[in-house]
């Protein structure tokens, strides 16, 4: 959330929400999804070459909800994938802009908030410590859910029905 409560244990939670939490997340969800349609329109209307990039972005947030709300993604694994969405979003924006300034000769390069740049390095920090923090574990439980975004679809596959020989 970007508000210093952020840790990286809130990267390695390998269970999923309770029903309390799910009923908490679809509140949350519902604003969320009002805020990026009215972001997406405001963007129609100022910045066209923005709204593929945050349609994008909405899908991803989608499929995450989706999996989360469902059970079928830890709690860790859903806060991972959604910071590398965040991340893909801030970097397509960033390349889409230089492309756009370059192609209209502006040359004036659009800088970046001292806020939102210190929200991306707490970001960039929380996914490497949580990173050390499984590697450093002594006896690592195997999750049970693997997911990854491929191009802008999440894929997760469960081990549960896997057995060892």
């Amino acid at each position: 959330m970007g508000d210093s409560t952020d840790s990286p244990a809130k990267l390695l939670d390998p269970y999923p929400l309770t029903p309390a939490e799910r009923a908490a997340l679809a509140q949350v969800h519902r604003r969320a999804v009002q805020c990026r349609q009215i972001i997406i329109a405001h963007a129609s209307q100022s910045a066209s070459w923005q709204v593929p990039y945050l349609e994008e972005y909405a899908s991803r947030s989608e499929q995450v909800f989706g999996k989360l709300e469902s059970g079928e993604l830890p709690v860790g694994m859903a806060n991972k994938l959604s910071l590398e969405s965040d991340r893909k979003l801030r970097e397509d924006l960033a390349d889409a802009r230089a492309l756009n300034n370059a192609l209209n000769n502006t040359g004036h390069p659009e800088g970046v908030r001292l806020q939102e740049a210190q929200r991306q390095r707490t970001s960039e920090e929380l996914l490497i410590q949580s990173s050390q923090i499984a590697a450093a574990q002594t006896a690592p439980r195997m999750p049970s859910t693997y997911c990854g975004w491929q191009g802008n679809t999440l894929n997760c596959a469960n081990l549960t029905n896997l057995r060892t020989y």
